[in-house]
């Protein structure tokens, strides 16, 4: 709380950084597809981030993209910012074991690869041979040590596959400590609705991975569940975390690309101090979620009207003496992606 006082900002615990929205696969419903995909941060600029981060005491960075790892570079980056705690997600596709050997040298990343469910659900959505592709990856990661995970996305079509017990019993045997179960937003250029869980099914959903926890081996996290916990109350937006794109602008989550405010003008204390993201904490309705995944997502054109209130010289960059966080924060479990 001191260093927040010092800045007049609101320091996320959890930083999500999109090193870049390219990517090798075209996923069906991906949130990042037809995101701009030039200008992105240098690597340079990427370093200065990161060492901002650890100043101001960030505990960790969710790598997200696109496929950050082919950004050139990004692996030694990483590595030489051992006071934070990296989550990177990839599709496994570029995890050679050469780069599982450097992720593991590093000490300091959890990788997830992501995938569906059985070779059916991930290779229809991904592309065919998507699902092998990512149980090899899988398999390089624990040959060198690595601690790592998958991250499923959770649909009509596949939320009885990734909830059995074959399904958890075979990413444990894969090498998998942890998974993350993730459900579907209908947004980006092509969203698809009917993918999205009715509340019974979620509700079930719910249930069986409270059943999970008891009985697996894994660590089962569950969005937005985990994240908004009883009080249905989104972390974003400065709460304990916020987004960075590869250009360098600062949102309230990957899912909401709304920003009035880059690192490229005053670095990580400015996003910290951004008035548009204060404005968001500071609206409770815009972090209480109904019918999607992400509040934020749901009051999308409430944003869109917050941010043309806010207009752009006044909120880029600028001071507030104010982090517009009680003092008692909420903590809420599986608050890292």
């Amino acid at each position: 709380m001191r260093r927040e006082r010092a800045i007049g900002g609101a320091i996320p615990w959890v930083l999500a950084l999109s090193p870049t929205m390219r990517c090798n696969y075209d996923c069906g419903g991906c949130y990042s597809r037809g995101r701009p995909t030039d200008n992105e941060l240098s690597p340079d600029e990427i370093d200065e981030l990161l060492t901002e981060a650890e100043e101001l005491g960030v505990l960790s960075v969710i790598l997200t993209g696109g496929e950050p790892l082919l950004v050139d570079g990004l692996l030694d980056t990483v590595s030489r910012h051992r006071r934070l705690l990296f989550v990177l997600i990839t599709n496994g596709s570029l995890v050679t074991a050469d780069v599982a050997r450097r992720i593991a040298a590093s000490g300091n990343t959890i990788t997830l690869v992501s995938l569906e469910g059985f070779p059916c659900d991930t290779d229809a959505r991904r592309r065919e041979g998507a699902h092998d592709g990512a149980l090899s990856a899988l398999g390089r990661l624990r040959d060198s040590d690595v601690c790592a995970g998958f991250a499923a996305t959770v649909m009509k079509s596949n939320i009885d596959h990734v909830g059995s017990d074959e399904f958890i019993d075979g990413m444990a045997s894969a090498g998998c400590a942890l998974g993350f179960l993730t459900e579907y937003i209908p947004c980006g250029p092509a969203p698809r609705p009917e993918w999205m869980l009715a509340n019974g099914a979620r509700d079930a959903l719910r249930k069986r991975v409270l059943e999970l926890r008891r009985e697996s081996r894994i660590v089962l996290i569950q969005f937005p569940h985990d994240e908004y916990g009883e009080e249905n109350h989104c972390t974003a937006a400065g709460w304990a975390s916020f987004h960075i794109s590869s250009r360098g602008d600062v949102e309230p989550c990957p899912f909401a690309s709304i920003s009035r405010d880059s690192i490229r003008e005053g670095g990580l204390v400015a996003a910290c101090r951004s008035r548009f993201l204060r404005a968001i904490r500071e609206r409770p309705k815009l972090l209480s979620r109904e019918r999607y995944a992400c509040s934020l997502f749901e009051h999308r054109d409430e944003l869109d009207a917050l941010a043309r209130e806010l207009d752009g010289s006044e909120a880029r960059g600028v001071e507030s003496d104010d982090s517009g966080k009680p003092a008692a924060e909420p903590v809420a479990a599986g608050e890292a992606p």
